[in-house]
């Protein structure tokens, strides 16, 4: 009796349990439906959507103009787009542009490989075209390098195109080390040409004194055959003398040198008349004063 009064209990509370959540499923059936339902007596409503454009009365439209927005396109130079991008369109794993790509690629005008300019036939008007151009161009060319001309450095042989380089390149290690050579060799080479004029003046004062001596040992040999030694004092002013003339007529060079020399040395000697004292048969003058 017990168990059969517990069994019809649980068969109660079953149907309870079922009543009470096909009720709740039933409200909230009803619930959804009212929410996304029209309201009533509003048949002038316009819904939003991507065709149509959002009218004043609408609220994000009220908050845009209020931080705002003119109904143009958004950004510093109003590039942005103002219609909203449609989606559904594409293959969602495409990105925005990829249809308009395709499209391009696939166009017909764009399936035909583009003419070599081999291929294509000139004409007249074209050949014209050409060779304005071309006389163009090499003209330009030819004014650039005029200018260019202004920054080639002509101690380093190099081509600067522009000032900045130029101006880089002349407080570079490189252009300064070839000046400083450069300035080093000429000083060399004024120097060696000093030490050489210096050795030649040498040489021609060992010249002169050589010619010197050979005269005067011409002049002993004479003196010496006439019978009398020569004093000093006239020895020594055929010398000066000598010398003297062989300055005024010293040229450079070689063959000219000795000639001259000779010659002067020669005029020298003759025009230095040494008196010589002849014996007398009959006696000195002084021997019949005694």
């Amino acid at each position: 009796m017990r168990n059969k009064w517990n069994y019809i209990g649980q068969n109660a509370e079953k149907k309870r349990k079922a009543e009470m959540e096909k009720e709740y499923e039933t409200s909230l059936i009803e619930d959804l439906s009212e929410d996304f339902r029209m309201p009533k007596n509003h048949d002038d409503l316009v819904q939003a959507s991507l065709d149509t454009q959002i009218t004043s009365s609408n609220v994000g439209f009220r908050l845009l103009q209020k931080m705002g927005w003119k109904g143009k396109g958004l950004g510093k130079d109003e590039q942005g787009i103002v219609e909203p991008i449609k989606g559904g369109t594409g293959d969602s794993k495409l990105g925005l542009g990829k249809q308009e790509q395709d499209d391009f690629f696939t166009a017909e005008e764009n399936i035909q490989r583009k003419k070599l300019d081999i291929e294509l036939e000139e004409s007249e008007e074209h050949a014209k075209k050409r060779e304005v151009v071309a006389e163009r161009e090499l003209k330009i060319q030819s004014e650039v390098e005029e200018i260019r001309k202004v920054f080639y450095c002509h101690l380093c042989s190099k081509q600067y195109k522009l000032a900045m380089e130029f101006e880089t390149h002349l407080s570079s290690y490189d252009h300064n080390h070839r000046k400083r050579f450069k300035e080093m060799k000429e000083m060399q080479g004024a120097t060696s040409r000093d030490d050489r004029e210096k050795r030649e003046q040498l040489r021609e004062e060992k010249e002169i004194a050589k010619f010197a001596q050979i005269a005067d040992a011409q002049k002993q040999q004479q003196q010496e055959q006439s019978g009398e030694a020569p004093t000093p004092s006239t020895l020594r002013s055929a010398t000066t003398l000598a010398d003297q003339d062989q300055r005024k007529t010293l040229k450079f060079g070689f063959s000219s040198k000795a000639a001259t020399s000779k010659k002067s040395f020669v005029g020298a000697a003759k025009n230095t008349k040494v008196p010589i004292k002849v014996s007398s048969v009959f006696g000195d003058d002084s021997d019949e004063n005694k």
